[in-house]
């Protein structure tokens, strides 16, 4: 074989390669302009609502706001679900200030904190509709008092309700 035709061959092959090279190269770029993202799977939601009551009584309604008159005035809270979620769960039941700037805050921290105001329970929903309280476990005679020593300043409070799955 003579020098020329082992250049040429030469060339053939090294062009062969880039072409390749820059093949691949193009079918990954098209691959990344292939790529689709699904929408939001929502899987397992639960359902409900918090209700506050001055008495935890059994018998008088719980209401979905509530005032109180002052600072040592007791006040509980509730978490009425009424989704087909089922399987064992941790509420979070956290209480939060109105602050007129800020907006709603923790006043589990900082200086709003002075007794415990946050509690975290183990609850099992089975499918109906069931209701929580803030105790573990949960039980409305042993339901968390958030009014009275909870309470150092006058404002606008509510209690936060997260829900976990232990799954």
């Amino acid at each position: 074989m003579s020098e020329r035709q082992k250049s040429q061959k030469g060339f053939v092959a090294v062009t062969l390669i880039t072409l390749l090279a820059i093949a691949a190269v193009l079918i990954v770029y098209a691959s990344l302009l292939a790529t689709f993202q699904g929408g939001e799977v929502v899987v397992g939601q639960v359902q409900g609502q918090v209700w506050y009551s001055p008495t935890n009584g059994t018998t008088e309604n719980w209401n979905l706001t509530l005032k109180v008159n002052q600072l040592n005035n007791n006040w509980y809270a509730k978490v009425n679900f009424t989704g087909a979620y089922k399987g064992e769960v941790q509420i979070t039941w956290q209480l939060e200030r109105k602050d007129e700037t800020l907006g709603w805050k923790n006043a589990t921290a900082g200086i709003d904190a002075t007794v415990v105001k946050k509690i975290t329970t183990s609850f099992t929903l089975d499918g109906s509709a069931q209701t929580a309280y803030a105790s573990d476990p949960s039980s409305q005679i042993t339901n968390m008092n958030w009014g009275g020593t909870n309470m150092i300043k006058t404002g606008s409070y509510r209690v936060v309700v997260y829900i976990d799955s232990k799954a």
